[in-house]
């Protein structure tokens, strides 16, 4: 039973994370793009629910039930998720991918500054000048 009940808690948290991702404001010009950016939050919401729903609908318990090191671990991860798509709207997409890179890593158990920054930095940095400089995709704060 606690097994099940867990995973349930897991499927609302990610349904709740799908339905946050829906919500991110944009302008229509944005919105009608086909990849646009709530895509991306809500293909991972929408995989982590699909993957949620069929271990609940498949039944079974696993060998050993998690302990709450892991639980904690897995928890913490969702958290960062949603804080990130929390974090999106106020400062946009760019410092809110570093800050979910950084925090994700120091989480996670990185602790060598070097990677760290260098991560948290050239991702958004790469990414902004990729698609927002290189394409010119507007992405709205």
């Amino acid at each position: 039973m606690g097994y099940r009940l867990f995973l349930l808690t897991l499927l609302l948290t990610a349904v709740a994370y799908t339905i946050s991702a829906r919500m991110i404001p944009m302008d229509p010009w944005t919105a009608a793009e086909l990849v646009n950016a709530q895509t991306l939050p809500t293909v991972y919401g929408l995989l982590l629910c699909a993957a949620l729903a069929w271990l609940l609908i498949r039944g079974g318990q696993q060998a050993d039930p998690p302990s709450p090191y892991r639980v904690l671990r897995v928890a913490g991860m969702l958290g960062l998720s949603v804080l990130f798509v929390l974090l999106f709207g106020r400062i946009g997409l760019w410092p809110a991918l570093g800050g979910l890179i950084s925090l994700s890593a120091l989480w996670l158990g990185e602790r060598r500054w070097l990677p760290l920054l260098g991560l948290s930095v050239l991702v958004p940095l790469t990414g902004y000048l990729g698609v927002e400089v290189l394409l010119g995709l507007y992405l709205p704060d």
